[in-house]
């Protein structure tokens, strides 16, 4: 898996894929993300879950979510992808809250009115003409339409009807199976255990669950397993062996070498750093 991060605090960028482009790698960064669908349709995949977005549809990526999309074989789609830095917040922390920010930046995805799409799109373009430096005063444009952008998302997410709580349909199995291994990281879990439960073959899991969410399966075992141990090493003073052990590896000098391939560092070193997950 690929872990991104970005030398600015703030990025907005419109970009176009069609069939051509493939699918998108899983990867995860240490920022908050919002991607806005402006046309066409694609499948989202992001942490255990699976969507299936349409015109209008906005995602939440919360910052060290595992995350990918993938584009039909015909057409094309256009979106807007939003990245920013917590420092971006500290504004928004002031008006409304730090734990109403919070909240509204958990993974999810919401349909945006059709009425109200126009006026979204209109502040994302604004951001991005002020991204080209028009003047001294594009830096206070650029944070005036991105407080009013999260203002905007927070009261749709206060709507239920907004809220899109269904998965994908047609790959509801490899969302049950992502979702069990999330929710089970800390067990004993093999290729051969999950075909057994869910009543599928081991080749078939195999070639679909890297198809959905770009991940091998044991790939996407040890990245949950990571994630949740970068967590612990954050925000608790357990020792590295017991936190390896918590996260379900048998063996610390394992869990060393895993982690060491996922984010880069050494765990004793991304504590240290205090590195964001």
């Amino acid at each position: 898996m690929k872990c991104f991060d970005m030398n600015q605090d703030f990025r907005i960028y419109k970009i176009r894929r069609d069939g051509t482009q493939g699918r998108q790698d899983s990867h995860s960064h240490p920022y908050y993300e919002i991607f806005y669908l402006i046309n066409g349709d694609c499948t989202f995949f992001v942490d255990h879950n699976v969507y299936k977005l349409n015109k209008g549809d906005l995602v939440i990526v919360p910052k060290g979510d595992i995350h990918k999309s993938s584009y039909p074989e015909h057409g094309f789609s256009e979106r807007f992808v939003l990245s920013f830095k917590d420092n971006n917040l500290d504004w928004l922390n002031e008006l409304i809250g730090e734990q109403t920010v919070k909240e509204s930046l958990v993974q999810g995805v919401i349909s945006i009115p059709d009425k109200r799409r126009d006026y979204v799109e209109a502040l994302m373009n604004k951001m991005i003409f002020e991204s080209g430096g028009q003047d001294a005063l594009s830096p206070a444009f650029i944070k005036a339409s991105f407080v009013e952008l999260m203002l905007f998302i927070i009261r749709c997410q206060r709507f239920e009807q907004n809220v899109i709580k269904e998965v994908d349909v047609d790959n509801m199995l490899i969302q049950e199976i992502a979702t069990y291994i999330y929710n089970n990281y800390d067990k004993r879990i093999s290729l051969d255990d999950i075909s057994t439960k869910f009543h599928i073959s081991r080749s078939y899991l195999s070639k679909k669950f890297k198809a959905v969410t770009g991940f091998g399966f044991k790939e996407y075992l040890i990245n949950i397993r990571i994630k949740k141990a970068c967590s612990l090493l954050l925000e608790t003073d357990r020792s590295i062996t017991d936190i390896a052990f918590e996260c379900g590896f048998n063996d610390s000098n394992y869990f060393g070498d895993a982690f060491r391939n996922v984010k880069g560092v050494s765990p004793h070193k991304y504590r240290k750093n205090n590195e964001a997950i």
